[in-house]
C-alpha cells in the first residue's frame, strides 16, 4: 500500500507543482473558477491524502506531514472558495488560497529532499509568502474592477 501511495503522491506532487501557477494566473484573469483551478484543488487534495497515508510507515520521521497536509490542503479549498465567489478582495483569497497551497507543496519538497537540514523549509514560505503578499497590497486592477 505504501509503494501504491508513494508512486501516486509523487505524481501527483508533480502535476500541484505544475499546475499551481497556471491556476492562479488563469484564474485572476477569468475571475472565476475554472479547469486548471479545478484541476489544481483535486491534484493537492490527492497529494495531501496519500501523505496521511504514508505517516504511519514512518511515523517519527514524517509525523509532522499530517498537520502539513492538512493545512495545506485548507489553503487550496480557500482558493477555491475565493474563486467561486469573486467579488471585493477575492483575489487575495485565490493569491493566498492556490498560492499558500503551491508554496507548501514546494516546501514539502524541499524538507523531504534535504532532510538533513532542517532551515530549508524557510526558503519557499519567506519568498513565496513575501511575493503572495505583495500581489495583496499592490493587486492588477483587472482584479479589482467590478465586472459591468
Amino acid at each position: 500500500m505504501r509503494d501504491i501511495a508513494l508512486i501516486v503522491h509523487v505524481g501527483a506532487g508533480v502535476l500541484g507543482v505544475l499546475l499551481g501557477i497556471p491556476a492562479i494566473v488563469v484564474t485572476l484573469r477569468r475571475r472565476r473558477l475554472n479547469w486548471v483551478g479545478e484541476a489544481f484543488h483535486w491534484v493537492i487534495a490527492v497529494v495531501c491524502l496519500t501523505a496521511l497515508v504514508m505517516v504511519p510507515y514512518d511515523w517519527k520521521r514524517l509525523w509532522f506531514f499530517w498537520p502539513v497536509a492538512l493545512a495545506t490542503y485548507l489553503f487550496v479549498y480557500l482558493g477555491q472558495r475565493a474563486a467561486e465567489a469573486p467579488g471585493g478582495l477575492w483575489y487575495r483569497g485565490v493569491l493566498r488560497g492556490y498560492g499558500g497551497a503551491w508554496i507548501a507543496v514546494w516546501t514539502a519538497i524541499l524538507i523531504t529532499s534535504f532532510f538533513d537540514r532542517p532551515w530549508t523549509w524557510a526558503i519557499p514560505l519567506v519568498v513565496g509568502s513575501s511575493i503572495i503578499e505583495w500581489l495583496c497590497l499592490k493587486p492588477s486592477p483587472a482584479w479589482t474592477r467590478q465586472p459591468g
